[in-house]
């Protein structure tokens, strides 16, 4: 009987030994709960990003026209693409459409403004005069200022415009030209009649010569100026411009050996 209970005993130990090997020594005790998990934390104010700002119509229109004169310059009217400019301009391709039409519409405005503003500029100078007649001097040299200054603040356009070699380019170029060249020509032809001492001859090609000397004295100074310490001011290029226009390499009306009158304002 003892044996028994004893082999029995032995036996509930071996089991009891087996059970807690295999891990199972009794129920399985709770989960102890950890920390509370941490809900996900809304970006703060100042890391948020903020609003894009609206460009305003005036400032993306700036920012296309000066990189369409950039790409223009430097890759010409053919191999340049809408894409190019978009990203120059950092803006959507879209919004060139929007804003000016066309490719072509784009390089008109940006390549050829000067020679539009050229226009605009001769007309007004010659409309203030028409009730005063200015002296031919004041006239001549107010307009080579602003031709100076035209194709200065547009140099990147002006050269621009020389190297659109490419058919569809060449012709636009060419046909805003042949509109500025016939009105400033019949501009011309009214002064001539007008003051009587110089001919409606030859009057278109005098006048294309004067507007690429001082669009060659504007764009390409750096060839053809000096330089340094020599080298003339604004105003300096204007006046003997303007006297070289006027009288020739003598720089005087006829029968004057005196110099033409000093800068004005």
């Amino acid at each position: 009987m003892l044996a028994t209970v004893g082999s029995l005993t032995e036996e509930r130990s071996a089991r009891y030994r087996l059970h807690m090997t295999a891990g199972h020594a009794g129920p399985n005790p709770a989960p102890t709960p950890g920390p509370p998990s941490a809900s996900p934390t809304p970006p703060s104010s100042s890391s948020a990003r903020p609003p894009r700002t609206r460009r305003r119509t005036s400032e993306v229109r700036e920012l296309l026209l000066e990189a369409a004169t950039d790409v223009f310059s430097r890759k010409g009217y053919a191999a340049t693409t809408t894409d190019d400019i978009a990203a120059e301009a950092g803006v959507a391709r879209t919004l060139i459409f929007r804003h000016f039409g066309s490719k072509s519409d784009l390089f008109r405005a940006s390549q050829l403004q000067p020679f539009i503003d050229l226009l605009e500029g001769f007309r007004g100078t010659w409309n203030a005069q028409q009730e005063g007649v200015w002296t031919e001097h004041r006239l001549m040299r107010t307009m080579v200022a602003h031709m100076y200054d035209s194709f200065r603040a547009h140099r990147s356009g002006v050269l621009g415009a020389a190297e659109a070699l490419d058919p569809e380019a060449a012709k636009e170029t060419r046909e805003v030209l042949d509109r500025v060249f016939a009105d400033v020509t019949e501009i011309g032809k009214q002064e001539a009649r007008r003051r009587g001492w110089f001919s409606e001859d030859n009057l278109d090609l005098s006048i294309r010569m004067i507007i690429g000397t001082v669009a060659s004295m504007s764009v390409l100074d750096p060839l053809f100026l000096p330089s340094g310490r020599t080298r003339p001011s604004r105003d300096q290029i204007i006046d003997h411009l303007t006297a070289l226009v006027l009288y020739g390499i003598r720089l005087t009306p006829p029968g004057e050996e005196t110099s033409p009158p000093p800068v004005s304002g």
